[in-house]
């Protein structure tokens, strides 16, 4: 008798209420042994992997490739939108964020006919009012961030929206790993417990307040991790994300940390950056185990340095500490 699979709750969520999400984006959050090994750590995991892929690409508005997140998504609506809205002395800001734009509120509350291109207008403004919602469905913390992400890849944010700071995209992504183990030296510099060789350095804003911590001749070197939300092509990433970045150290104008090895470096002297994935510091501890499943308990079997109660808090209090 063949074991019953238990849909996670983003999949439900999404089946029921706008449109099923793609195969392997189903397969990853239902957990497929597949997914569940040594490099990729679990499928929740290796999910956010697959949502980096476009969230470091830059936002298209001349084709609709983010739509493959989904199953069989049919864009037909939306090109009879954006290749008719002229003839019906419509001006729109591009196909994404229809809900919000006053010009298409405006139309559909006041058009006097039902016709093929409102009936599209009408679909589509329905599916994105319903995709920025649609967190609200989900009831835990790390299914509310991935329905931030599937939200965001479709009605990208702006600055001015969300209020964080936006990071400059690296054009390619660089040799810094992802695998289960990343989290090791973050763990342990949480706790002070630095490599006698290694370095950390924090980038910092224009008020000086750290955004990221990278790490130096610990693992993979130029892999950082965020200390505050931020964004990159206008989608949202939570703190505790996995990041490489890029920069040109003879050009750095930068200071040296107060306390361990490294330097202060402004964060607008950087080339660019590159998001890998969540790390479990990005969940609270009490969910952990839950979220992250596989890839939690590989972390605890190989004796990382307390996974399951470091908080991310500590991450900011030692780069605190240093400016």
């Amino acid at each position: 008798m063949s074991q019953q699979i238990t849909n996670h709750e983003i999949l439900t969520c999404f089946k029921n209420k706008l449109i099923p999400l793609s195969n392997n984006l189903t397969e990853m959050l239902n957990e497929h042994f597949s997914h569940q090994t040594e490099r990729r750590g679990c499928g929740f995991t290796q999910a956010t992997r697959v949502i980096a892929e476009f969230i470091n690409q830059e936002r298209e508005e001349t084709d609709f490739k983010d739509f493959r997140m989904f199953q069989d998504y049919d864009t037909r609506a939306l090109r009879t939108i954006t290749s008719s809205a002229k003839s019906y002395d419509l001006e729109l800001n591009g196909w994404r964020n229809l809900h919000l734009q006053a010009n298409v509120i405006n139309f559909l509350n006041t058009y006097p006919k039902q016709d093929f291109f409102t009936d599209a207008l009408q679909k589509e403004f329905k599916f994105q009012q319903d995709l920025n919602n649609i967190h609200q469905c989900v009831e835990f913390e790390e299914s509310k961030l991935l329905c931030n992400f599937l939200e965001d890849i479709i009605l990208r944010k702006t600055q001015k929206e969300t209020g964080l700071l936006e990071l400059k995209n690296l054009n390619e992504k660089p040799k810094v790993g992802s695998c289960p183990m990343a989290e090791n030296f973050f763990l342990k510099i949480a706790h002070g417990r630095l490599l006698r060789q290694g370095l950390i350095n924090i980038f910092t804003d224009d008020n000086n307040r750290p955004i990221l911590m990278e790490k130096l001749k610990m693992g993979d070197d130029h892999s950082c991790i965020n200390l505050v939300p931020v964004m990159m092509n206008g989608i949202r990433i939570p703190s505790g994300s996995l990041f490489s970045v890029q920069y040109n150290e003879e050009l750095l104008h930068k200071n040296a940390n107060k306390h361990y090895k490294g330097y202060i470096i402004p964060i607008s002297e950087v080339d660019g950056f590159w998001f890998l994935r969540l790390t479990t510091l990005s969940i609270s501890p009490e969910n952990r185990a839950r979220a992250f499943n596989a890839h939690y308990k590989q972390q605890v079997d190989n004796g990382l340095f307390s996974p399951g109660t470091t908080l991310l808090e500590q991450l900011t209090k030692i780069a605190e500490e240093q400016i």
